[in-house]
């Protein structure tokens, strides 16, 4: 099996990056938020993550603390199509909550994320609370749904110990998926 790890985004990770989400366009994102990601990737916002397989990214995701309002706000998380319902979604966003709950200044108590309606009941499994839903929230006209998650009910510990399982439960499905010879890694 690939070795699994969850880094901070390298330059040498953009192409990787910009194949995640190009694979993920017309499910997940509209035609103009590559223009957005790549002035991410040229000058984040804050903290970004990749997790590697093999050395690749195949996942991305950051974060950025909101100095003037007690928050702070996920941008991006995209896994690879070919990683889709391993886990990688999972393990980067407890690696993003962990490292805001031990990282971020200002301290920040919410984390908070806008997504759409397909995507918003994994972050509902994840422990997140549903705060508003804006039809047409979106330029595209997609409904959005913002959500929150509390950092103040959680240690940073118990954040590690979600992340440490999600890691385990990625190395165990890509384990028993490499074994069927259904990934392509």
């Amino acid at each position: 099996m690939s070795d699994i790890t969850v880094r901070p985004y390298h330059e040498a990770d953009r192409a990787d990056v910009l194949a995640i989400f190009d694979g993920n366009l017309s499910d997940y994102f509209g035609a103009g938020d590559r223009e957005w990601l790549i002035e991410t990737l040229d000058a984040p916002d804050g903290p970004a993550f990749v997790v590697t397989i093999g050395g690749r990214a195949a996942a991305f995701g950051g974060y950025e603390v909101w100095e003037h309002y007690n928050k702070a706000l996920l941008y991006w998380g995209m896994a690879a199509q070919a990683y889709h319902g391993c886990g990688l979604g999972r393990l980067l966003l407890f690696e993003r909550l962990h490292h805001v709950a031990r990282h971020a200044r200002p301290v920040t108590r919410y984390v908070t994320v806008d997504t759409s309606p397909r995507v918003a009941p994994f972050f509902l499994r994840c422990g997140f609370e549903q705060t508003a839903v804006w039809p047409e929230g979106y330029r595209s006209g997609m409904t959005m749904h913002e959500l929150r998650f509390d950092l103040a009910k959680v240690s940073a510990e118990q954040l590690a110990s979600r992340r440490d399982d999600a890691l385990a439960a990625v190395r165990a499905r890509l384990s028993s998926a490499g074994e069927a010879g259904l990934t392509g890694s």
